[in-house]
Formats: structure tokens, sequence, C-alpha cells
């Protein structure tokens, strides 16, 4: 009998390379204006000093920690469930897609091959997205639940760096694939442990680092232009 050829996998970075948000942010600024927060000053009061932080060079991983804190006593459950409101109004608004990610993610599915989401950010925003895409496969930042099912304002799991090229690779031995035939797509350097484990990366967008390691490694680039009529959504 003809042994079945090793799977291919395609590994996708989400938020600023498939769409254009930092998808746990819109859905909190979401989450608030439903809350009463009209003129957005809540959203602002929680998210301003994120911003500062990140711009002041916070790495993605600690950013995220702090988001957590901020939402701590939420019940999961109830932001799943608004996880899906909010991409259901902006679905009917227009989602802003990365054009050329998202022909990407369309070819690799014709061709049969399984789509990984690997992502930073937290099942709330990325479930409804990935389900409405078709993705097989969903790895991302898990919250610590307690067990009443509210956010301790801890993370379980963080997927950001090294943790992202751990997730990569036990994709790969888990589904007996050739690392050398799969492909990942990303933005940004902390994308990097992912992008090297495979054999076909491609950057999305024009980061200088990773812009630079494209030119000396020969990885293609992609551009980050939106699928027509959207706009990108700000932190």
């Amino acid at each position: 009998m003809t042994p079945s050829p090793a799977p291919v996998v395609a590994f996708f970075d989400i938020d600023e390379t498939l769409v254009a948000m930092k998808s746990p942010f819109a859905m909190l600024r979401h989450r608030l204006r439903e809350q009463g927060d009209l003129d957005g000053s809540a959203y602002r009061a929680m998210a301003d000093p994120l911003r500062r932080f990140a711009a002041e060079g916070g790495a993605p991983a600690e950013v995220s920690a702090m988001f957590y804190r901020g939402v701590a006593g939420v019940a999961w459950d109830e932001l799943l469930h608004q996880g899906r409101d909010w991409y259901a109004r902006l679905r009917g608004r227009g989602v802003p897609f990365v054009d050329a990610t998202l022909r990407e993610l369309r070819h690799h599915q014709r061709q049969g091959h399984l789509t990984v989401a690997v992502s930073g950010a937290w099942a709330a925003s990325l479930r409804p997205m990935t389900e409405d895409l078709g993705i097989d496969l969903v790895l991302c930042t898990e919250p610590e639940v307690d067990a009443a099912g509210l956010l301790t304002g801890r993370i379980a799991r963080a997927m950001f760096g090294p943790a992202k090229g751990a997730a990569v690779r036990d994709v790969l031995a888990a589904r007996g694939a050739s690392a050398g035939e799969c492909f990942a797509y990303a933005d940004d350097p902390s994308d990097l442990d992912m992008l090297r484990l495979v054999g076909r990366p491609t950057v999305v967008g024009d980061h200088p680092v990773l812009a630079g390691m494209a030119a000396e490694h020969g990885w293609r680039v992609l551009s980050n232009a939106l699928v027509p009529g959207t706009e990108r959504i700000p932190v």
C-alpha cells in the first residue's frame, strides 16, 4: 500500500497579519459601548496605559498581562457570548481582513492544507472569526478562569514568542508533517520563532526587522493592504 503523503500545514498569526486590528481591544470597545460607554472614556481609561506601555517598548506578552488584569472578575462565558455579538456586527459592516493574507488562506484551504491560527489574542475574539473563515485549529492565549467561571486576571497560557514556536512544533509532530513543506504567515518580530520553524515563511507588511530577515533569507513578503471597502480598526 502506498503511504499517504505527509500533511501540509499553514500557520497564521491573526491580528495585524490576517485582520487589521488588535481583536481583543476591538471587542473590549464593543463590550464597554454596550454597557453605556458611548463617549469611549471608559475604553480609553483602560486602553491608554496599555498603548503607552507598548509604545515604550513593552513586550506583547507584558501588554497582554496588563490587559487581562483589567478584565479580572468578568465571567468568561459572558465574554465568549459578547465576542460573537461583536463579530456579527463587524461582519455586517465589513471585517478589515488583509487582502493578500486572506487570499493565501483560501489557497491553502483549496489545496486541502491544514490551517492553524497561532495567536496572542483570546478565544473570545478569535473563535467567531476563525469559525467564519473555516480555520481548522486555533492555538491562542488562554485566560485563567476560577471555579465560578470568572477571569482571575492571570494568564493560563500565553501564546507569544517562543510559545508560538513550541505550538508549531507540537502541531508538526502530532500531524506527522514535514516542517520544510509547511507555511507560516506573520507580521511582527515576536513571531520569528514560528516563522523560522517552517520551510516557507511569509512576512506580512513592512516591519523593518522582518523586512531585513526576509531580504537576508529570501522569505516572501506580502502587502498588508486591506480588502477593498474596509478600514483598519485602531486600538
